[in-house]
């Protein structure tokens, strides 16, 4: 599993929108769309329990910071499957909303255990020697979005590929997964 967790937070407002007639009104998921900034076209999509919109609306409330993750296709022609997470420190998480792992590793940490993979933009590893890990706070990638990408635009290198498909959603230059997949079967 490869994560990308941008540096930057966003701005990111969520409102209920018409499902058109993608998802029966009976199965009690709610038809969400993202924005970032002041961009009027979504960010992201999603159909979502009434449970998670609940968790969102508690947890977005100012800028937010927003991670990928996804498993690199063995076949680089294949699409790539991702989740848009919300990056949450564990100690502003909603009440009952730790998980029972987070808080019983609180006291033992294990560094050396072998972990997902982490991307981050090079000018992280300016900045490692001024924070300690002690005072980073603990973390985890609430996933709220399905976002696919159609054709790899950046083959060589997964992690550029993620860091490229947050942008571009954030930048409202996404369409919802079925239009994209109907365009590449017309060779659009």
């Amino acid at each position: 599993m490869h994560v990308y967790l941008r540096e930057e937070p966003v701005d990111l407002q969520m409102r209920e929108v018409e499902a058109e007639g993608l998802v029966d009104p009976d199965s009690g998921l709610i038809p969400m769309a993202f924005f970032s900034g002041l961009n009027e076209t979504p960010s992201f999509r999603a159909f979502l329990p009434p449970e998670t919109v609940n968790i969102l609306h508690q947890v977005i409330t100012g800028p937010v910071r927003l991670g990928l993750m996804a498993e690199e296709p063995e076949d680089p022609a294949q699409e790539i499957q991702a989740m848009v997470g919300l990056s949450i420190p564990v100690d502003e998480l909603p009440e009952g909303m730790v998980p029972e792992e987070v808080e019983a590793e609180e006291s033992e940490s294990e560094p050396w255990k072998p972990g997902a993979e982490g991307w981050r933009a090079d000018g992280w590893k300016d900045d490692a020697g001024e924070a300690d890990d002690d005072e980073a706070p603990r973390t985890i990638l609430l996933a709220f979005a399905p976002l696919v990408r159609i054709s790899r635009r950046h083959p060589g290198d997964f992690g550029e590929e993620l860091a490229d498909l947050l942008e571009s959603a954030l930048s409202g230059a996404t369409k919802p997964s079925l239009e994209a997949r109907v365009d590449r079967m017309l060779g659009l």
